[in-house]
């Protein structure tokens, strides 16, 4: 947790709840966690009791954590944020976070914005690829087709709330913990809907499991699948490839980044060969009917 900061001006248990929620949402306090006592609070940031009250109160009804009597006060296991009184079919958290995946199709790709890309691939593009890279990867290495495309699809999901943050930025910027994201996003599904997404931002994220690992590496093999193209349209992308190649993990992902270096990304030139055959032949078999 962060101190309160004079100059800032907003009132003291604003800032207070600002800088627990910040760490709820970072992993700093997990699900399940305690906080400290009201009096250890109200040392730590310089206030009064009832200023740490108010904080804690706008937590509470926040949904971030839960009272308990006698107990003391503790990180939710599952946020819980208000929702509208119209807002009352069982499956409207689903359907909300539906529509907040569909937002993934208008966020670009921050990091070819610095090669000077001037309309870069969404992250829906790029999920949608890494999921068909997954699924490739998964059949070779022998893992979970399914759970690994899911994963892939999944794997940026978080980025709705706090945007694509290219490598330069990360220096700079500290942001919440994906599966603290997934909890808030998956607010009002059902119990097992909820889980299933919840699991799996968290699976990847540990990348323990094979099919995390290979997802893990369809998303980097992706990179540098789309690297590779950006190259063709004469934009550098050389660190790109190098980073992409020197962070994967399977034997079958690097096998497949050799053979991604080394063909021609223009798949269609085949087909625009035969097709002239084609249409030659055919003009030589009109011309000899007309004969």
């Amino acid at each position: 947790m962060q101190p309160i900061d004079p100059e800032d001006p907003r009132r003291p248990n604003v800032q207070i709840a600002a800088s627990i929620r910040a760490a709820i949402l970072s992993g700093e306090l997990e699900p399940g966690a305690q906080l400290p006592s009201g009096d250890e609070l109200a040392k730590f940031f310089g206030v009064t009791r009832v200023t740490v009250g108010n904080a804690i109160r706008t937590l509470r009804e926040e949904g971030f954590v839960r009272s308990r009597t006698g107990s003391g006060v503790f990180v939710r296991d599952q946020a819980s944020l208000p929702v509208p009184g119209d807002n009352d079919h069982p499956l409207a958290g689903v359907a909300s976070f539906l529509f907040e995946m569909g937002h993934l199709k208008r966020v670009p790709r921050a990091g070819w914005l610095l090669l000077g890309v001037p309309r870069p691939e969404t992250i829906a593009e790029h999920s949608f690829r890494v999921g068909m890279v997954g699924m490739a990867l998964a059949a070779i290495e022998g893992a979970d087709v399914g759970h690994t495309a899911a994963m892939c699809l999944l794997h940026d999901a978080h980025e709705t709330r706090i945007g694509d943050v290219p490598s330069v930025g990360r220096a700079y910027v500290t942001t919440a913990a994906p599966e603290a994201i997934s909890a808030h996003q998956t607010t009002g599904m059902p119990d097992a809907a909820a889980k299933a997404f919840q699991e799996l931002t968290a699976e990847f994220e540990a990348g323990e499991t094979i099919e995390a690992q290979v997802a893990r590496d369809a998303d980097k093999l992706e990179t540098l699948l789309q690297a590779v193209e950006y190259q063709v349209q004469g934009h550098d992308t050389t660190a790109w490839q190098e980073t992409s190649i020197g962070a994967l993990r399977t034997e079958a992902a690097k096998q497949l980044a050799q053979a991604i270096t080394a063909t021609d990304p223009h798949w269609w030139s085949a087909f625009a060969v035969s097709y002239r055959e084609l249409r030659a032949s055919a003009q030589g078999r009109t011309r000899s009917l007309r004969g």
